[in-house]
């Protein structure tokens, strides 16, 4: 048994040996034919490394040969250039020297020329001088006096402007109010004189008709004393209508028959209506408008 075995064994590893020589002699049969169909492209890649290693090579030769054929020609082109600068440099040198020489023979005929030119200013200049001097004593003489002349001109003109007006006329029908923008106490016509009193920023503080009050600087004019103004200015005429008085709304407002809010409404006002002042009424105005007499509040004007 143990011999069959044995056979067994040998036969199986004869077998498995025979298998495995053939599998090796394939695989190099394979390699051989892969080669065969490739070389021709491995040859040709070869070649083409080969041209290339020779081109770069060779353009490294040319530039060596061709640099070294080109210094001879630039140290050439250097000497010539330091020759043709050599030469300029002298002319220009040569040059400056004859100009130098043209500027210093022009300086010293200027300076003479200059001198020359400096006498006659001089000259000039004295003559100028003394007459200047001649006209400057006269010219003293005439503005001492002429300063003189102004300063007692300006001192006359000081004290007159000083000098408070002492009567003044209306130019425009003007109100007398008891203050600056206070209350109207009547109205006179254009050419009413007044009696100056004192003053208040632009407001004059008056006496007119027996009564004092403030009008507006800006419509009355200084006029010269004349018999008889303080008589005209103590007195109220008595042909003199005083000038009626309109005021205007602010909002609008009832007109009523009496100083009351409880009273009857003789009407209705719109801001902007022009109404006749007749009477100040503790707070109410008695005026009149469209025909109609009536009281309306001080505080819608």
């Amino acid at each position: 048994m143990l011999s069959l075995l044995a056979i067994q064994q040998d036969m199986r590893y004869n077998k498995l040996s025979i298998t495995t020589r053939k599998k090796g002699r394939n695989r190099m049969d394979d390699f051989r034919e892969w080669l065969s169909d490739n070389l021709r492209y491995f040859l040709l890649g070869f070649a083409i490394l080969a041209v290339v290693i020779i081109a770069v090579v060779g353009i490294r030769i040319y530039q060596r040969v061709a640099g070294s054929q080109k210094k001879p020609t630039d140290n050439i082109r250097v000497e010539s250039e330091s020759t043709s600068t050599a030469g300029e440099t002298e002319a220009v040198t040569e040059r400056t020297s004859e100009s130098e020489k043209k500027v210093v023979s022009s300086e010293k005929e200027t300076e003479a020329e200059t001198k020359a030119a400096e006498a006659k200013e001089t000259e000039k200049e004295t003559e100028a001088k003394i007459a200047e001097e001649t006209e400057t004593e006269t010219s003293e003489t005439h503005a001492s006096e002429t300063q003189a002349t102004e300063t007692a001109v300006t001192e006359t003109a000081a004290t007159e402007a000083v000098r408070d007006p002492g009567y003044l006329k209306t130019t425009v029908t003007l109100n007398l109010r008891t203050e600056p923008d206070g209350t109207v106490i009547n109205s006179y016509a254009a050419g009413r004189i007044v009696k100056f009193l004192g003053k208040e920023g632009s407001w004059y503080k008056v006496l007119v008709g027996g009564r004092e009050g403030y009008m507006s600087s800006d419509y009355l004019q200084e006029v010269p004393y004349e018999a008889g103004m303080e008589n005209e200015v103590e007195t109220e005429p008595q042909t003199e209508a005083p000038a009626p008085i309109y005021k205007t709304l602010k909002g609008a407002c009832y007109l009523r028959a009496e100083t009351s809010k409880e009273s009857q409404i003789l009407g209705t006002y719109m801001a902007g209506t022009t109404v006749q002042f007749l009477e100040d009424v503790g707070g109410w105005y008695k005026v009149s408008v469209d025909g109609m007499t009536g009281y309306m509040g001080a505080q819608f004007f």
